[in-house]
């Protein structure tokens, strides 16, 4: 078996993603920055797994979703109507093509150093935990990682709250399986980490690398913006 990423990718829909970035985006605009997230997280994951799997929502938007990435990815449908749900079902389809340990990750992170999932790959090859866990400073997580798919553990967790991280510990600690915890991040989600994913893109280098296609959308977008406002004045 070989090691799978899985990136949980939602269709860029004005209106359906990105919506806590409206404003000081429009709903256009944070689809489209949705989209940028997209396209530089897989790029990253394709650099650290040679098998990427784009676990995609809704199901009738899968070929939006390809004309964004690239259409030679494995394809998997999100199935379930929580998001736990849908990651234990992911796991239990990618797992029965022969893909292990699998690492799951999102697109709110689009500057998350490749590094933290190269360990967490490390740690699951290596079988020195069953669980790798990346939090996030909202209280939920980047990442999970697991050796084989464990449903239980995304049961009874308040998804989309302050508790993910710590129900989703406790369910692994229920489970009785060695958990390994990844470096914290941050999820690009409101405005506030909008402003500091943009400190981070002018002072880091290894940040605009890692986000390129981000780094320039956010960079036009402010030209754009400083046009308008010396037309305004003038």
């Amino acid at each position: 078996m070989r090691p799978a990423i899985i990136v949980m990718v939602k269709a860029p829909r004005a209106g359906a993603v990105k919506t806590r970035l409206v404003p000081p985006l429009s709903a256009e605009q944070a689809a489209a920055l949705a989209a940028c997230f997209a396209r530089d997280v897989v790029g990253n994951m394709r650099r650290i797994a040679s098998d990427v799997v784009i676990a995609f929502a809704p199901a009738n938007e899968r070929l939006m979703i390809e004309n964004i990435l690239l259409p030679d990815l494995l394809y998997v449908e999100q199935r379930g109507g929580t998001l736990g749900e849908r990651l234990a079902n992911v796991a239990a389809d990618v797992y029965a093509r022969g893909s292990s340990p699998l690492i799951f990750t999102g697109t709110d992170s689009p500057t998350l150093p490749g590094e933290f999932i190269e360990d967490a790959l490390r740690v699951l090859v290596g079988k020195a935990a069953d669980v790798t866990l990346g939090a996030t400073d909202d209280g939920g997580y980047y990442s999970i990682g697991l050796r084989h798919p464990y449903p239980t553990l995304f049961d009874n967790v308040s998804w989309s709250t302050a508790h993910v991280y710590r129900q989703t510990v406790a369910n692994i600690e229920q489970a009785k399986l060695r958990l390994y915890e990844l470096p914290g991040w941050y999820d690009v989600d409101e405005s506030s980490d909008l402003a500091r994913l943009q400190v981070e893109l002018d002072t880091s280098l290894d940040a605009r690398q890692r986000a390129p296609v981000t780094y320039r959308w956010l960079a036009r977008l402010r030209e754009l913006e400083h046009i308008g406002d010396q037309e305004n004045v003038g």
